[in-house]
């Protein structure tokens, strides 16, 4: 863990502790949330239970749940509420912690048909919660309201290969849902909006393609955020001109609006993370592998870009000159997230050895 200071500043690492001031964690690949009263969960999936506590400390394992085993997802709401699903063998449990409590006070099983994989979770301001998985060549959604029964099972489409989801819940009581699915170096992308009540129809095939430069589907495509304006924006990765770029869009109850194309000039742009901001923007980052001496792009020498956008009427999405965030090198992994109090922006990656950097954008203006 690494506290945040003024001017969005990461401090000192250091191993989360117990009150009794003894090292404490999960294992396992790790997902964080922020929790109730302004904690911050995290779990891993594999042994050991789920921790909450201030960034500082101490920590306290979450009450209820021994372990989350995976596939594990994570979601969180504004005031607080925290989701955690997990999937022991082909059961699917949801555990939901309330804005105002200090421990699991919900929670759903099911069973999932099997193993599942690409689990996702989407949360809104009642602690409805709609969980999303791929299991067996097909992808599923399941909601359960926060008072009353979980609903059936609802198969959307086949989703054979590789499959990645993203998934939003609006206080309207709609979804939407968006995949891709990457199968024999072929990437399909795909967006589903929901009636009222959270039932699918069919779904929106945006793009098919065949997989450019050899590169497989980047793993961050596709992201669905709400940004503070209430309205919805999608980032996924495309093709253009033989290349990777990310595309962007503004979905409302009309459908997905013409996309817009940020690309990187005879190079490929790969998605690594969108996150919405608290002036009705979001920033986009990506990465651009430099080519190799054979002219094939190289993974482990990439620069890092980022650009800020809003939704502009009518379902547009305009973003502003992108600004380099880290120059080529072995950068990997990066993630954003905005200040709201300031909409500044830290942008983290793994760089040299696998070493923690960060880059900060401290004040509120286009790059």
């Amino acid at each position: 863990m690494a506290t945040i200071g003024a001017g969005e500043t990461p401090g000192p690492p250091a191993v989360p502790v117990s009150v009794q001031g003894r090292a404490i964690g999960p294992h396992g690949a790790l997902a964080v949330s922020a929790a109730p009263h302004g904690q911050i969960l995290i779990a891993g999936a594999g042994a050991g239970p789920p921790i909450q506590g201030m960034a500082g400390g101490p920590f306290v394992p979450l009450g209820g749940l021994p372990s989350t085993p995976g596939p594990l997802a994570i979601t969180g709401a504004y005031l607080g509420d925290v989701a955690l699903a997990s999937s022991p063998g082909s059961a699917l449990r949801v555990d939901v912690e309330r804005y105002f409590a200090h421990s699991i006070d919900r929670s759903e099983a099911a069973g999932a048909g099997g193993p599942v994989q690409a689990l996702t979770l989407a949360m809104d301001f009642r602690t409805d919660v709609v969980a999303a998985w791929a299991h067996a060549g097909s992808i599923y959604a399941r909601e359960m309201p926060a008072s009353g029964p979980a609903h059936a099972v609802q198969r959307l489409a086949r989703g054979a290969g590789r499959v990645r989801i993203a998934a939003l819940l609006s206080d309207d009581d709609r979804a939407i849902l968006a995949w891709t699915v990457e199968a024999g170096g072929e990437t399909s992308v795909y967006v589903e909006r929901s009636g009222v009540g959270v039932r699918f129809g069919s779904p929106t095939l945006l793009e098919r393609f065949h997989d450019p430069d050899g590169l497989p589907s980047p793993s961050a495509s596709p992201r669905l955020v709400r940004l503070s304006s209430e309205s919805v924006m999608m980032a996924w990765d495309g093709v253009a001109e033989g290349h990777w770029v990310v595309r962007s869009a503004a979905i409302d109850l009309r459908g997905v609006g013409a996309p817009t194309t940020i690309a990187a000039p005879g190079a490929d742009a790969l998605l690594d993370d969108l996150a919405p901001g608290p002036d009705g923007d979001a920033l986009v980052l990506w990465s651009e592998p430099q080519p190799s001496p054979s002219g094939a792009p190289d993974l482990l020498d990439q620069s890092i870009f980022a650009a800020r956008g809003f939704d502009a009427y009518p379902r547009r999405t305009l973003f502003g000159r992108p600004e380099e965030v880290a120059p080529p090198g072995p950068n990997s992994d990066a993630s954003v997230a905005l200040d709201p109090a300031d909409d500044g922006a830290l942008a983290l990656w793994r760089g040299e050895n696998g070493a923690i950097e960060y880059s900060i954008h401290a004040a509120a203006s286009a790059p």
